[in-house]
């Protein structure tokens, strides 16, 4: 109920001008039967004028009257037809009628009954168009608040996530995140609207529906009022079973929605595999499970919903029984009685549609929950108050006594790394998988946040350094591209909102992917894949350069990113690299000898440890991992780019 309180405050509370217009029309809108019940109770007693047979209303007044008792009664009856002085029922008497002011009213001529009819022809037409007009500008208004409580949630989700560490998404599955910003709040619009607008529409129902019960009749109003408690013992029976069900299957929702989103983007192995038959029975479990989970639901909601409807069953009947013998003994007109059964069940009918909201209810609150589980998780990389904005960076790197590890129960991943690096300076950072490489250098983007020790950037520790200046002068260039779907020119400035399209071009020369767009039919308005499908390995791996290249950064990282290149690209692309990496603080993750021996430095890491540290002259003398590693590389390497370089 927290959650639901702060959903409230957060999100409903802004908009509470609009939101009491809606709920005063819902109010409104209330009335609408009973006064469409009301024309019917006007037309009974005015207009068809019914009444009830007078001998049969004597037989009623009497109850339950036995052969005997009905023998005394025509007998009583024909001794009043025989004494004149005695009183006598008049048989064209209509039915006690509050507004007649009396126990009845006389019998109208057909032109006064048409008089009635033209007045409730043209008071029905009105009702029915102002409500309909109201009901309207309801229903865009219910329709608006919805939308934008919708949005504002997802814009707040989307940006939480936007703020949040690498360790967040390092545990939790692409398709769970999606799942709670697209799928959870997208429920939320209509079960907030139905809990807010549409239950204070019920309760004014049931509460206009109670004063005019008992107005009409006090005894029949109170024995329809006994049935109210029922339903709240049978809501509270089911509340907590129906309430665990929901989290149940919305959690399995969210893990189907996961298992899909990885299924998808890695489709070529499943299909290389050729598990997708094990991939369609995985599938088909977590659906089997959601829907098993939805019909137990259903099956409890429906339970609700017929408890309820046999409780309005047996109240209702209970009342026209004794609203029958209430018209018989004259105490009710028959326009009342049905009136009075027409706000019962207008009574009834909320109340059925209050209990079933039970169903929304829980789920409301399960999604709103799941929403807060994002809202809530500690930022805890983020700019403190003091952060100094970096406007220029020369490129010194400082690493001091760094330690990291991902969580509290992992081992560390990085051990006691101390070094510097001036600015201008290349490094290539080597070492076995797992040694903890790409670890490095994303602590130097403040990915993740060290455990101990500083990291700094020209005398600047980088925590003192407000995020987004940092990442303005940092390019990194991934082994494995992530590329947008939109045209080459737009990924290119992906980091660099505003270019001019000289330095777009500029920046695929240098990365050597210009001849290969002006080969295309559009050139740099070609389209690009999602995760760039409809381009090879090499080709991603020249557009993710040059997207890094345009932003001109002071610090560059390469990690391992000439992998996905043939041996004569990555001959020409290494000069030109070369190029671009002068002047510039360079950190190259890579696994070949061959690359390390370009750098002014070389790094080498072995189990989150620094192993070796200089020049590849200094180090190849040692003995240690790069002399092994320089040993089991180096000649094939060497002969190899050899071969690639042309002319040689």
């Amino acid at each position: 109920m927290h959650n639901l309180k702060r959903f409230f405050r957060n999100y409903i509370r802004p908009m509470w001008a609009r939101l009491a217009v809606v709920m005063v029309l819902a109010a409104m809108s209330s009335s609408y039967f009973f006064i469409l019940g009301y024309i019917s109770k006007v037309t009974v007693d005015h207009v068809l004028q019914l009444k009830p047979n007078v001998e049969d209303a004597g037989a009623v007044e009497e109850g339950s009257a036995g052969p005997q008792d009905r023998k005394s009664t025509s007998k009583v009856d024909a001794s009043s037809r025989s004494n004149p002085q005695a009183p006598r029922r008049d048989p064209t008497s209509v039915a006690p009628n509050v507004l007649d002011g009396g126990w009845g009213a006389p019998q109208k001529s057909k032109s006064e009954k048409l008089e009635w009819l033209w007045v409730i022809f043209f008071a029905y037409l009105a009702v029915r168009l102002v409500f309909s007009a109201m009901n309207w500008f309801y229903l865009y208004n219910v329709s608006f608040l919805g939308q934008r409580i919708v949005f504002r949630v997802r814009l707040d989700l989307h940006q939480k996530v936007q703020k949040l560490q690498m360790t967040f998404f390092d545990r939790q599955q692409t398709g769970k995140i999606m799942s709670r910003i697209l799928d959870d709040v997208g429920l939320l619009q209509n079960e907030v609207m139905s809990m807010c607008v549409e239950s204070v529409r019920h309760i004014v129902r049931i509460l206009i529906g109670i004063a005019v019960l008992l107005f009409l009749n006090l005894k029949l109003g109170m024995m329809a009022i006994l049935a109210l408690p029922l339903y709240a013992v049978s809501y509270r029976f089911f509340k907590r079973v129906i309430h665990e069900t929901t989290l149940d299957m919305r959690e399995n929702y969210s893990e189907a929605y996961g298992v899909l989103e990885e299924r998808i983007r890695g489709i070529r192995v499943v299909l290389s595999f050729g598990k997708e038959k094990g991939e369609i029975r995985t599938f088909f479990s977590k659906v089997a499970e959601t829907l098993r989970l939805s019909v137990r639901r259903s099956i409890l909601n429906t339970g609700l919903g017929v408890v309820c409807s046999v409780i309005s069953a047996v109240a209702s009947a209970l009342v026209l029984y004794y609203g029958a013998l209430a018209v018989g003994s004259r105490e009710m007109t028959i326009g009342d009685l049905v009136y009075f059964n027409m706000c019962l069940g207008q009574m009834f009918m909320p109340l059925i549609a209050l209990t079933n909201m039970n169903t929304i209810f829980q789920e409301m609150i399960v999604v709103i929950s799941r929403v807060f589980e994002i809202m809530d998780e500690t930022v805890l990389i983020q700019d403190h108050k003091d952060a100094v904005k970096l406007d220029s960076v020369r490129g010194r790197v400082v690493f001091n006594h760094v330690w990291f590890r991902y969580n509290d129960r992992a081992d560390d991943v990085l051990k006691d790394l101390t070094f510097e690096v001036r600015p201008g300076t290349s490094v290539a950072v080597v070492g076995p998988s797992g040694a903890g490489k790409s670890t490095l250098l994303s602590l130097l983007l403040r990915l993740y946040e060290p455990t101990q020790g500083q990291v700094l950037i020209d005398d600047y520790d980088i925590r003192d350094v407000k995020i987004s200046s940092l990442r303005q002068h940092i390019s990194m260039v991934p082994q494995e591209p992530i590329l947008f779907s939109g045209t080459i020119a737009e990924n290119i400035v992906y980091g660099r909102g505003e270019s001019h399209p000289n330095d777009i071009v500029r920046a695929a020369k240098a990365a050597e992917l210009h001849d290969f767009v002006m080969s295309l039919p559009e050139k740099y308005e070609s389209h690009v894949g999602e995760r760039g499908a409809n381009l090879s390995g090499g080709q991603k791996q020249r557009l993710a350069f040059s997207m890094a290249l345009l932003s001109d950064p002071a610090i560059l990282i390469l990690d391992d990113t000439t992998s996905a290149l043939d041996a004569r690209t990555e001959a020409r692309i290494q000069e030109t690299l070369d190029q671009v990496m002068e002047g510039r603080t360079t950190f190259v993750i890579t696994h070949r000898i061959a690359t390390a021996m370009r750098a002014d430095r070389i790094l080498v890491l072995d189990n989150g440890r620094m192993v070796g540290w200089g020049t590849h002259g200094e180090l190849v003398q040692r003995e240690g991992m790069y002399r092994q590693l320089y040993e089991q590389q180096v000649s094939p390497e060497a002969a190899r780019l050899q071969a690639a370089v042309p002319g040689s």
